[in-house]
């Protein structure tokens, strides 16, 4: 099999397991654990000045912890981290704008943005709390 025909397939395997459900339940039971804290991220908007510090160290280890499980499925493949990495780089340089893989490289880097983590924290904050008020009644 051809370099870029492997790493292609190295994209889409990785892409697979980002979008799993087991890795979605990974999330969502993170989202969970760190609920004490991100509760209150309901209060704030995404651009409103200064987060309170716990919010920035819940990203952090929201990134080592997924970053991690990414690059622990990649060299269970049997890849380097830097075989991934450089075929993002081609999928951003070569691939159509609306292209699947792009569009997957595209969301990853946007979750290593803090303002994406955030907003999608409070997303699982606002689905915690109504599924916690549903409970109650």
């Amino acid at each position: 099999m051809s370099e870029p025909s492997r790493l292609s397939k190295l994209l889409t395997k990785v892409q697979d397991f980002c979008t799993s459900t087991s890795f979605e339940q990974e999330f969502e039971s993170f989202a969970k654990e760190h609920s004490d804290t991100f509760m209150a991220s309901l209060d704030y908007s995404s651009n409103e000045g200064e987060h309170p510090l716990e919010f920035f160290d819940v990203y952090k280890k929201y990134l080592t912890t997924f970053e991690g499980k990414i690059e622990d499925f990649i060299i269970e493949m049997g890849y380097e981290p830097k075989d991934f990495y450089s075929e993002c780089r081609n999928v951003l340089d070569d691939e159509d704008l609306w292209g699947s893989k792009r569009f997957f490289i595209e969301m990853l880097l946007a979750t290593s943005e803090y303002e994406h983590f955030f907003v999608l924290m409070q997303s699982e904050m606002r689905t915690l709390k109504q599924s916690a008020s549903k409970s109650h009644k």
